[in-house]
């Protein structure tokens, strides 16, 4: 910026005092050009090639100072005047840069005029008597001209020098205030780039900066939160696929040793671990597709009421053979929706297959009647909602909102003991999202859950 200021200082201030000099001059050769025309007037001239060389030698140095028009000065008078012979040899630099011509446009005395040059027209009676020709400065030659430009360079640039010292007197103080706190959000960057998501800023401040700080913790909290997810994701896995494992190193370990017998009824038990492994790698590649994007969605107009009886009717072995009791009730339309129908028809069937796992099929405060599933479908103008209710046991107010959550579970009765892997409820969000829906779950009249899934048509 110092080296900005006194560049264009010295380039402004030279070219300034150029034009103001030029301007001078021209001035000057406003009163050269009346000087002639009164004297042409005077003596009836009607071109200037007819003046005499010592007259307009005379005329030129007296329009130094006098313009004819405004100061009347007898012309014998001033043409008798003995014109110094010092001043012949040595034009002075106005004079050097004039040049007088005729009315043709003919050179008589003076430089060529230049193709930038000013041409001021002589007029005698207002009719063209000749021309005067000046070029304009591109330099300063006077002294005094020199002398003024060089002082004034001077003071403004010491002027320059003085203010930027001044500038950076008062803006290091403000640039603590704004480098500190970038500074340490620097090196709070650094250190989540290295893995430590615990790092925190202090927030002091209301600015921009502030809310940096604020959004900086948050993504901190955010990575940190990521890692343990992972971490837990991770260990649930290990631990969901651990079991089923364990359980079928020690079957065939044992029948292997001669401790168990191959009998049909131990390798049923291990088809059936190792359909519950099958089922839980299954779910796992459900959702990690989801996840990186690779689930597609097939979507056409399909009858959300004819999926649901479809899904009933997978199911309904399942729920015989567990002694429920179940409830339907349907709406008179197809209840049409958007939707891809395998996806739908797998969400339902989670959704009911979750119910009967999850259900005693006995309701002991209920004088021993079978556990009950009650499934209702509601169509409106804009949604179609999926009810489904069934009864005890139930889950804490407070785990409802996590029964989506991948791999959780309860640790009541609704808990590992069915063999679930915790992840069909969270194929179902998937699927609702997917579909622009949403689905919940409460506790229910029944004494169990409600799961709730609204789509829009």
């Amino acid at each position: 910026m110092l080296g900005a200021m006194v560049w264009s200082n010295q380039y402004l201030l030279h070219d300034t005092m150029v034009k103001y000099v030029d301007k001078r001059d021209q001035l000057r050769l406003e009163r050269l050009k009346n000087n002639i025309e009164v004297y042409m007037d005077e003596k009836g001239i009607f071109d200037t090639k007819d003046i005499d060389l010592g007259v307009w030698q005379r005329l030129l140095t007296a329009s130094h100072r006098v313009d004819l028009t405004h100061t009347y000065i007898p012309m014998d008078i001033l043409l008798e005047r003995e014109y110094p012979t010092l001043l012949k040899i040595h034009p002075d630099e106005f004079e050097s840069r004039v040049s007088l011509m005729s009315k043709d446009g003919e050179l008589i005395v003076g430089p060529p005029p230049t193709e930038n040059g000013m041409v001021e027209c002589i007029r005698v009676d207002r009719e063209e008597a000749g021309h005067l020709g000046y070029n304009h400065r591109k330099e300063l030659t006077d002294k005094s001209d020199i002398e003024f430009a060089q002082n004034q360079s001077f003071i403004f640039t010491w002027g320059a020098i003085l203010v930027t010292l001044l500038a950076l007197l008062f803006l290091l103080p403000f640039a603590s205030h704004f480098l500190i706190p970038i500074r340490k959000i620097t090196r709070g960057m650094r250190r989540l780039s290295q893995g430590h998501f615990s790092t925190r800023l202090k927030q002091n401040r209301s600015d921009e900066l502030g809310q940096l700080q604020q959004d900086f913790n948050h993504l901190a909290a955010t990575l940190e939160q990521s890692k343990q997810s992972r971490n837990q994701w991770i260990a649930d896995i290990s631990h969901e696929l651990r079991t089923p494992l364990t359980v079928l190193q020690g079957s065939l370990e044992a029948i292997k040793d001669g401790i168990r017998p191959a009998t049909e009824r131990n390798l049923q038990q291990i088809y059936e671990e190792v359909m519950l492994l099958n089922r839980l790698v299954d779910d796992l590649y459900q959702v990690t597709l989801n996840d990186v994007g690779g689930l597609h969605y097939k979507m056409n107009r399909v009858s959300f009421k004819e999926i649901l009886s479809r899904s009933l009717e997978t199911v309904e072995g399942a729920i015989q053979e567990k002694g429920l009791k179940l409830s339907l009730t349907l709406p008179a339309d197809k209840c049409e929706i958007n939707g891809d129908e395998s996806r739908l028809q797998q969400m339902i069937t989670n959704l009911l297959l979750n119910s009967i796992a999850y259900t005693d099929a006995v309701q002991a405060d209920k004088d021993q009647q079978p556990g009950q599933i009650d499934v209702a479908l509601i169509c409106d103008a804009k949604h179609v909602q999926l009810d489904i209710t069934d009864s005890a046991p139930t889950v804490e107010p407070d785990d409802l909102t996590h029964l989506f959550e991948r791999l959780f579970r309860t640790e009541g009765s609704r808990s590992r003991r069915h063999g679930g892997a915790g992840l069909g409820l969270a194929i179902v969000q998937q699927i609702v999202q997917a579909h622009q829906g949403e689905v919940s779950a409460s506790q229910s009249e029944l004494g169990g859950i409600k799961v709730t899934v609204r789509l829009p048509l």
